[in-house]
């Protein structure tokens, strides 16, 4: 009997995501920007969580695959979403790769929707060790794009101009192109009307 996958759309605060959020091998100091977190149902059950966010502001390897640059940056960044989370806590034969395969289509769709702006492309970053390198993500067709420079910058009581460089882990970088996505050349933002760059985020996730 197939069993039902299902995401439902929840906000970070849900009890139910915190309690799986901070059994994440990532440890949880929140999450800033534009951001849609979901549930993971099979049949009834929670049996995990998956969050796409903002997309970070500035990765070398990143940038050269989605032809990401100084002039269209701001804008095209926009169209990016970070696979900020994934934790399954129930083993099944490629259920993972089910879920995440659901969630890229799913989260497209509701990202225009609360963003008014179209999914381009994903990206992801993982902390590796012996029994974490990408292979979910391998699985999914996404490219291993190069690793994160160990360090990122730190903007001291939001000020933009105003920041410190600080070590941090060297992450895997994953990306995916939307098929026949294109990058965002304009956007209004529709979460925060003080500015038109949509919060990305500086500090990188990780994940499976």
């Amino acid at each position: 009997m197939k069993s039902n996958i299902r995401l439902v759309n929840c906000k970070r605060s849900c009890d139910a995501y915190q309690e799986i959020r901070n059994r994440h091998y990532v440890p949880n100091h929140g999450a800033v920007g534009q951001q849609l977190h979901y549930l993971i149902y099979l049949d009834s059950h929670i049996v995990g969580i998956i969050s796409g966010g903002s997309s970070a502001y500035a990765v070398a390897c990143r940038d050269d695959f989605f032809g990401i640059t100084k002039d269209n940056r701001t804008v095209a960044l926009n169209s990016i979403v970070d696979n900020t989370v994934f934790r399954l806590e129930y083993n099944q034969p490629n259920l993972a790769t089910q879920i995440l395969r659901l969630w890229r289509k799913q989260i497209a769709e509701d990202w225009e929707m609360q963003y008014g702006v179209k999914v381009a492309g994903f990206e992801t970053f993982v902390i590796e060790s012996d029994n974490r390198k990408g292979a979910l993500y391998k699985a999914d067709n996404w490219c291993f794009v190069g690793e994160t420079q160990g360090s990122t910058k730190f903007h001291q009581h939001g000020v933009e101009k105003v920041f410190e460089r600080r070590k941090v882990e060297k992450k895997l970088v994953f990306c995916k192109w939307v098929r026949g996505g294109k990058l965002a050349t304009q956007y209004f933002p529709t979460w925060n009307n003080k500015g038109a760059v949509a919060g990305q985020i500086n500090l990188f996730g990780g994940n499976l």
